[in-house]
């Protein structure tokens, strides 16, 4: 079996970790585009990606059986193309739980603590110890896709001694949330209540838009909201009107509708907007972790077991 790692990231340690059954049962090529990877693409059973694909790379893919892309989101690769030749697509669904959990945690830290304005009065080297803080003890918070990195997300903020409220399809509940909402009044209900509201969406057509102005509208004040998902989750318009009209206090976003977000945004020069570069996902232990689902997953294609982290083609994750 031939496989093609097209990713421009470093999988050195991918590499150096592989079992070594798998080594002897497989053709390795590992490339950082696919212009390098050239006429090896043609004869690859197998496609590792980091999430994009160069439609032509995949049309000259023809031998392709599986592709396996070393990110959660698929809204950037051609679903229905490969639904059309039944190519199987598994993602990284899992990776992000630990490094994603704590980053949320940490914007929440970040906010109540006012670290932006203490490091502000250090550069300045302004001592003044009459800063008045919040506090997360008490608060609710409010979790839009309470999957994997969402349980996780609440566990975590159950040690702060919050309130969590979860939203998914179902309504179905998990073990760390106190409540688990669903649908358009569950939607509301969360929004009214919450004092953190975390968006941790993928990006499908269902999604898209999914976080209207009207419900910025019904949101505390007070309220702080976390989009970690995609930028396309929220229209950016009416979250930068909800910032500015005071419709709720501030927001942490590490996702935008155009990445990088242009110089020319005003949410740059907004005191209550912490910006980060699409980053909460990264980890030093990143490619140790998404190699684990890599190695189960090609075992499983060899030998005809169950794969993981398979994406349903129609609904898109």
């Amino acid at each position: 079996m031939n496989i093609v790692a097209i990713t421009g990231m470093d999988l050195t340690t991918m590499q150096q970790q592989m079992p070594q059954d798998l080594k002897e049962r497989c053709q390795f090529y590992w490339f950082k585009s696919s212009s390098e990877a050239g006429e090896h693409i043609a004869d690859a059973d197998v496609i590792i990606t980091a999430g994009r694909l160069n439609p032509d790379a995949l049309k000259q893919a023809t031998k392709l059986k599986w592709m396996q892309t070393i990110s959660a989101g698929v809204d950037k690769l051609p679903l229905q193309e490969l639904a059309m030749r039944d190519v199987i697509l598994t993602n990284a669904r899992g990776v992000h739980t630990i490094q994603m959990s704590e980053f949320t945690l940490s914007l929440m830290l970040q906010w109540v603590r006012k670290a932006n304005l203490l490091h502000e009065r250090q550069q300045s080297k302004v001592w003044d110890n009459q800063v008045s803080f919040g506090e997360l003890y008490g608060k609710t918070i409010g979790i839009i896709g309470a999957g994997a990195i969402g349980e996780a997300v609440a566990r975590k903020a159950k040690a702060f001694d919050m309130t969590v409220i979860g939203l998914n399809r179902s309504g179905s509940p998990g073990p760390a949330f106190d409540s688990t909402v669903s649908g358009e009044e569950g939607l509301t209900t969360l929004l009214t209540q919450s004092d953190f509201v975390v968006l941790l969406l993928p990006s499908t057509a269902k999604t898209r838009g999914f976080l209207t102005k009207e419900h910025l509208r019904v949101m505390k004040p007070s309220a702080f909201l976390i989009n970690l998902a995609r930028g396309d989750v929220i229209e950016e318009e009416d979250l930068i009107h909800a910032l500015q009209e005071g419709q709720l206090a501030g927001a942490a976003l590490d996702v935008f509708e155009q990445e990088p977000l242009p110089s020319t945004s005003p949410l740059w020069n907004m005191d209550n907007v912490i910006i980060t570069p699409h980053i909460a996902g990264s980890s030093a232990h990143y490619t140790e972790r998404v190699s684990t689902i890599f190695y189960h997953n090609l075992r499983a294609i060899l030998d005809g077991t169950e794969m993981m982290n398979v994406v349903d083609l129609t609904e898109g994750y």
